[in-house]
């Protein structure tokens, strides 16, 4: 590396989301950007502006949120070992907050343009059982669901199309690929996970609440077909609560499994264009919650 040049990380976050205002910095609010930047700044003396994979509403959870972010050199802790700055950065930050790993990067990584994928998975209490303890990151319903039905409807919203019934896009470019939407049940929990390559606003919260629609019998999976193509907001624009969802995994070339590059499959960059980098086509924001 040459003399002078930044000292780059990436890293992986996980942070309960109940006490944020959502992940990106807000003016007088309270965010996982500010209170990690606040905390970098305090080891090095320097102004550390961080860099995240996907924006989380207020109350969304994470455990494979990834950051990246540079230190200068010439700062407090620019030659510090990464294990070891994970090791005081955890000192510094609060409970709900943490970085569960950090490793040397390029200076040209880009979290949120680099990946190829990021899976959410949100979870759902049903027949009126109640856990005080997961209040805050499980939702509570008294009903039970039908999950062959639920099942049916998410198969329907698979693949790419025009998705502006399930969000927003500041830019206007509403067209994702979807590629896995998948349901679990074990017992009276029902896990949803969401796949694909970005997400619109409240994307993966509209899906929840329109599944929770067809799982109560309100919606058919021929229904919500037909109000996809139809472009306008499903359910007036209701999303399920924030609490139940994670922001599970970001997904990049070199650190897939083979499930999941089974699930973002078509994403590998073609020859010749530098591993990871999205196309320069690819929606600027990403921010599925």
């Amino acid at each position: 590396m040459p003399t002078g040049a930044p000292r780059c990380a990436q890293g992986v976050l996980e942070y309960d989301g109940t006490a944020f205002a959502g992940s990106q910095v807000q003016p007088n609010a309270r965010t996982v950007q500010g209170v990690l930047e606040e905390a970098l700044n305090r080891l090095t003396g320097e102004r550390v502006r961080i860099r995240l994979a996907g924006r989380t509403d207020a109350g969304v959870h994470a455990t494979g949120q990834v950051v990246a972010f540079c230190l200068p050199r010439r700062v407090r802790g620019e030659r510090m070992r990464w294990q070891e700055l994970q090791r005081r950065l955890n000192g510094l930050l609060p409970p709900d907050l943490a970085v569960r790993s950090l490793r040397s990067a390029a200076p040209g990584f880009d979290p949120r343009r680099d990946a190829v994928a990021r899976i959410y998975r949100y979870r759902i209490r049903t027949g009126g059982r109640s856990r005080p303890l997961e209040r805050h990151s499980v939702l509570e319903i008294g009903e039970t669901l039908d999950v062959a039905a639920m099942r049916s409807a998410a198969a329907a919203l698979v693949g790419e199309r025009d998705f502006a019934a399930l969000g927003t896009d500041e830019h206007g470019r509403t067209i994702r690929h979807l590629r896995e939407v998948t349901l679990r049940r074990r017992g009276s929990m029902v896990e949803v996970r969401v796949t694909a390559d970005a997400f619109l606003r409240r994307m993966v919260r509209s899906i929840v609440a329109v599944l929770l629609a067809v799982g109560r019998g309100k919606l058919t999976a021929e229904g919500v077909t037909a109000l996809i193509e139809g472009r306008r907001r499903m359910l007036d624009g209701r999303a399920a609560p924030a609490r139940g969802l994670t922001l599970e995994k970001v997904l990049y070339v070199n650190t897939r499994t083979p499930r999941e590059a089974k699930a973002s499959s078509g994403s590998v960059p073609k020859e010749g264009r530098r591993p990871g980098r999205r196309p320069s086509a690819r929606p600027e924001q990403e921010a599925g919650t």
